[in-house]
């Protein structure tokens, strides 16, 4: 079974707090880490685009499909989506293909 990657780009609405809204990031990791399936999260920033990626590595579809769909309940998570521009949001679940990790990671 492949794993998958989950990838969300969005922009922040106008007028955010970045470090506001790394800490709302860092308060979901709760959920993130402790859903069934969870292996690796990353949020990353392009300054050129103002596009924000964030990227979790789940065990199976299955795992990433149910944390997706059970996350706007939990409570920092909805404080997180509040500094996201709606219109700018993308979302995508894809199998995993190929991968390679340092030997120091």
């Amino acid at each position: 079974m492949e794993n998958v990657v989950e990838t969300v780009r969005f922009k922040l609405v106008e007028g955010t707090d970045t470090q506001a809204f790394v800490a709302a990031a860092e308060n979901t990791e709760s959920f993130i880490r402790d859903f069934e399936g969870f292996q690796y999260r990353s949020l990353s920033y392009n300054a050129d685009s103002q596009l924000w990626t964030d990227i979790v590595y789940w065990a199976t579809m299955e795992n990433a499909v149910a944390a997706s769909e059970q996350f706007m309940s939990f409570e920092a998570a909805q404080k997180l989506v509040a500094f996201i521009d709606p219109t700018s949001l993308v979302m995508a679940h894809d199998y995993v293909k190929m991968s390679v990790c340092s030997s120091s990671m």
